[in-house]
């Protein structure tokens, strides 16, 4: 049995990394744009290409996938 804070550590760090990850699937361009300036002053927005929030939406359902699976394995295990 461990104790309550350790147990809340758990059951925390797995639901931050999934909500984390579940909003890098659902907003991936807004998570990924940069202003740069430039030697003249003049500001543009750098955004990724199609592929790349494409695989930012797939990465993003995965690893929120796993941190809810290691979630509820931890509960399977941990009494």
């Amino acid at each position: 049995m461990f104790p309550a804070p350790l147990r809340l550590f758990f059951v925390a760090v797995p639901l931050l990394v999934a909500a984390g990850a579940l909003a890098m699937a659902a907003f991936p361009r807004r998570m990924t744009q940069w202003q740069m300036r430039g030697p003249d002053g003049a500001t543009r927005r750098i955004e990724p290409s199609g592929t790349r929030l494409l695989m930012m939406r797939v990465m993003g359902v995965v690893v929120a996938g796993l941190a809810l699976l290691m979630l509820f394995a931890s509960f399977a295990i941990l009494p």
